[in-house]
């Protein structure tokens, strides 16, 4: 039997994964591959597989000494097949799974989940699939003459790691694209790659972890398909196993650079958790309603350039919004939020910021130098509204546009206390836990980080007209929730904010708000 009978079999022209056997006995002229999900001829197929082993052919031709027929192998005898793997066949495998192992390490260290409406492009392979579905049939096809223990080792870890490698690689290129199913073929190759790296020695973490996000990829695809209650389960299981992976990584000295990866994901297990809890046995039992919800979050217009492009191009700022969006539903479902005193039927987020800053007043010898602290208060969506990211004084509440009226005569005898007007936002912004009740809670849309660059921002431009003005780093304390009422389309705020109304609270409009 020839040697090569083993890996023979219909490859997809895009990725090089076997496909299934069902494309294998079935007459259709069209298949598709389970790992990648595109859709092709046979004949594409069977030409791609023609092409791959005419490589390993040459492959072959080139590591065997002149003469020698793999085809004959099984007629030569145990001594000469060692002597030819050890000295023609296994220097080039070592050589070339030194690289690979490398390579999966390196690949493996990123986070490899997704959350619904979402893409990551963080994670990028130094092979193609293609590439590593080949060095895994060229590894296959010598198998036969590898006879002692070592050498089958060798040609079994290198076989599965390479097709384990093959199937993350395709997962990170359908981490970059939100499309229909995309979670299936996930789960798909989590699976296969898990089983694969079960029979490679060290990669016993890999399996636990690839077995978890397969869980939790099935999960994700019920969720989508409005199975709430059965994608639960699947999350729960998932979440499990990567937290006490989690623990072991600690004395992993192979795979213990996949710990950050792993807690990443588990905060993204959590969020889905409570995402279908909420939808379960919340108030709310419309799951398509709260999905939609979701979209709308995730799929805003940010900027994609200037000074704001780099923060909101970054997917990571999605699993601290998906947190705010899984608070918000958790507090719908009995807990609580931080909510400020009043009335009004929604609970508007705002981030509220210490700043700290001094200033000299006084003339001549009553010159002296005072310190104050005041809160900024910055409507929590602000990043979807571009005149807020080009001009940030409109993005808050613009404590320095009003000097107290008395600050020119106090500022002359050095009695001035303050050179701001926004010692009512520090009473407004007193928040405390409280019940949401039946009131709308708009969700968040930025992060702590862009809250503290746009009042950065805003500071700079200040400091720059005021050269007596000496102000410190802006610190994000937290995000609360103000309850305002409605004016037709239009917020209205509590009279708290007297004349320092944020020009994106003005330019708001409830229709647009998105809320659970």
């Amino acid at each position: 039997m020839n040697i090569l009978d083993d890996i023979v079999t219909l490859r997809c022209k895009y990725c090089g994964a076997p496909l299934d056997k069902k494309d294998l006995e079935s007459n259709d002229p069209y298949v598709t591959c389970s790992s990648c999900g595109t859709t092709q001829q046979r004949i594409d197929a069977k030409a791609y597989l023609d092409q791959m082993m005419g490589q390993v052919q040459n492959w072959i031709s080139k590591a065997l000494p002149g003469g020698f027929s793999l085809s004959q192998s099984e007629n030569v005898d145990s001594v000469a097949r060692y002597n030819i793997f050890n000295t023609n066949i296994k220097p080039k495998i070592d050589a070339e799974y030194t690289e690979y192992k490398f390579a999966t390490n390196t690949l493996i260290s990123n986070p490899m989940m997704v959350l619904p409406f979402t893409t990551d492009n963080s994670a990028v392979p130094v092979h193609s699939s293609t590439k590593a579905f080949e060095f895994n049939a060229k590894v296959k096809s010598v198998e036969a003459l590898a006879v002692d223990v070592s050498s089958k080792t060798l040609i079994t870890d290198a076989e599965d790691l390479a097709s384990a490698y093959a199937l993350i690689i395709n997962n990170t290129k359908l981490l970059q694209e939100d499309k229909p199913g995309r979670y299936i073929l996930l789960a798909n190759n989590f699976t296969e790659a898990a089983k694969a790296f079960s029979k490679v020695k060290g990669y016993s973490s890999a399996t636990t972890r690839f077995e978890a996000l397969a869980q939790i990829s099935t999960g994700c695809e019920k969720l989508l398909n409005g199975d709430a209650m059965g994608s639960q389960s699947y999350f729960e299981q998932g979440t499990t196993k990567l937290e006490a992976l989690k623990t072991n990584l600690f004395s992993d000295m192979n795979l213990g650079i996949m710990y950050q990866a792993v807690n990443l994901e588990i905060s993204q297990a959590h969020i889905l958790t409570d995402i279908s809890r909420f939808i379960t046995t919340g108030v709310n039992s419309d799951p398509l309603k709260i999905l939609n919800v979701i979209k709308k979050v995730f799929t805003f217009q940010y900027a994609k350039s200037g000074n704001w492009g780099y923060l909101l191009s970054n997917k990571d700022r999605f699993n601290e919004i998906f947190e705010y969006l899984s608070n918000a539903m958790s507090a719908k479902n009995g807990k609580t939020l931080p909510i400020t005193a009043g009335s009004g039927d929604y609970l508007i987020p705002f981030w509220d910021i210490d700043l700290k800053y001094s200033f000299q007043t006084g003339m001549a010898w009553k010159k002296k130098s005072v310190e104050v602290s005041e809160d900024i208060l910055v409507p929590a969506d602000f990043v979807i509204d571009s005149a807020c990211l080009s001009n940030p004084s409109s993005a808050l509440t613009d404590i320095f546009s009003i000097r107290p009226e008395k600050s020119i005569l106090a500022g002359i005898s050095g009695s001035e206390t303050s050179i701001s007007g926004g010692e009512g936002i520090g009473k407004l912004s007193m928040a405390s836990q409280n019940s949401p009740g039946a009131r709308k809670i708009v969700i968040p849309l930025s992060t702590k980080k862009e809250a503290e660059k746009v009042v950065t921002d805003y500071l700079t431009n200040r400091m720059s007209s005021d050269s007596k003005l000496k102000l410190s780093k802006p610190y994000v304390k937290c995000l609360i929730y103000i309850p305002c009422k409605i004016n037709g389309d239009n917020l209205a705020v509590p009279e708290e904010f007297g004349s320092l109304i944020p020009e994106r609270i003005r330019r708001t409009k409830v229709s647009e708000l998105i809320t659970i």
